[in-house]
């Protein structure tokens, strides 16, 4: 493997746990690299070294360089092909160690697992690869074949062009994917391989959904009304029934409902809801005009923004998105407002729903906060890998 010479600051960078280095970082010229070589990175003032990958084709304001694990003391070479399946089967056992994530999770989770740019998630009858970095790009077929051998079932590999622009990557002809079979808190989906986003479901919020069936099944009395907005497949609507609320409507704007009405044909709660194909701010623009109300609303939107300059649109977009749910929710209704923009934080979502409720004349009264299930793993509440953000709510 190449060896590379840190710069002081890529030195310090590295000593201070960061694992994304840009070109000043290094003392040696990377311009003739190819993109995605595994590279050694050499201490410029001891013995220690780590290795990662490079693609020197990545613009200066982004990091071109990724450390993935330090070299062992004495080791003149590493092989990526053996690390790439020690943190595949890692990763894999790590899932084992919580009931119920063995029948489908993020199996694979980038920087947090130990392979920056690689997602993988797991289902019934099949786990979905998705790359986005050069160096791991450069074993794609071994990635594939290592994960069939450790979960037993088929892997198919998903290439997202957008999310592979920044490493100027190409993205090959996708393989058919089958149906895919999804049991998560004992909910069971089936999605069509044509109508899947991104690689396939929304495990993100597993421990999110399962607090509200906690929750249901804690309360005195259920609600009686329930709407599940940017449903889906129906996750959090069908938590919501298998806690024993009547009736949920669920709206979403994709051609979702052969998966929404099957999940409830596929869960033993036919006749208990019912499919609005819509967008959601104009579904409840009609209900407010309407004056229909809901004893509980459930609110997971997609991202709201891409980038960090996206984030005052983001944050108006939330407060009218709010401020609709709220005008819509009964006396003493539980309401979830959940999130997964990166670029707003606990504090600034928070804070957006209590504006939303102080401008709406509602009081609120906060019975749960959440971030993502266990396959997500995080360091901290600060770590840039922790996204999710979850708060369930009392409206009075």
């Amino acid at each position: 493997m190449r060896k590379l010479q840190l710069s002081r600051t890529g030195f310090n960078k590295l000593k201070s746990h960061q694992k994304e280095l840009k070109v000043i970082d290094f003392e040696d010229s990377i311009k003739s690299i190819p993109p995605g070589e595994w590279c050694i990175y050499s201490s410029p003032t001891s013995d220690e070294a780590w290795v990662g990958f490079i693609n020197p084709n990545i613009q200066d304001k982004f990091a071109c360089a990724q450390v993935l694990t330090s070299l062992p003391k004495g080791a003149s070479t590493f092989e990526p092909a053996i690390f790439i399946k020690e943190c595949l089967a890692k990763a894999y056992h790590k899932r084992l160690m919580f009931k119920g994530y063995d029948k489908g999770s993020r199996l694979f989770y980038g920087t947090s697992d130990g392979l920056t740019g690689l997602i993988i998630d797991h289902f019934e009858n099949a786990s979905v690869i998705q790359i986005n970095t050069a160096g791991i790009d450069r074993y794609r077929d071994h990635i594939q074949k290592a994960l069939s051998e450790i979960t037993g079932v088929p892997a198919f590999l998903l290439d997202n062009a957008k999310y592979r622009e920044k490493e100027s990557l190409p993205s090959f002809e996708n393989e058919p994917l089958p149906d895919l079979k999804i049991i998560e808190n004992d909910v069971e989906y089936s999605l069509r391989s044509d109508i899947i986003q991104k690689v396939g479901f929304y495990y993100d919020h597993r421990e999110n959904r399962i607090q509200l069936q906690q929750l249901l099944n804690r309360m005195t009395f259920k609600p009686d009304k329930g709407l599940d907005l940017f449903c889906y497949a129906g996750a959090w609507g069908l938590n919501a029934l298998k806690a024993g609320v009547p009736w949920v409507e669920f709206v979403d704007q994709g051609n979702l409902q052969e998966e929404v009405m099957n999940a409830l044909k596929l869960n033993g709660l036919v006749d208990r809801g019912l499919f609005h194909r819509n967008d959601v701010f104009k579904f409840l623009d009609e209900a407010i005009s309407k004056n229909r109300k809901f004893d509980l609303i459930l609110c997971d939107p997609p991202a709201f923004a891409k980038s960090v300059q996206q984030k005052p649109q983001a944050l108006e977009g939330y407060s009218k998105l709010h401020r609709k749910v709220m005008r819509l929710a009964s006396p003493l209704a539980i309401c979830t407002f959940s999130s997964c923009t990166h670029y707003i934080s606990h504090e600034e979502f928070q804070k957006n729903i209590l504006d939303a409720a102080n401008k709406e004349g509602r009081k609120i009264r906060l019975l749960y906060c959440g971030m993502q299930g266990w396959d997500h793993p995080v360091s901290s509440l600060d770590d840039k890998a922790n996204y999710i953000k979850s708060y369930f709510y009392i409206l009075e």
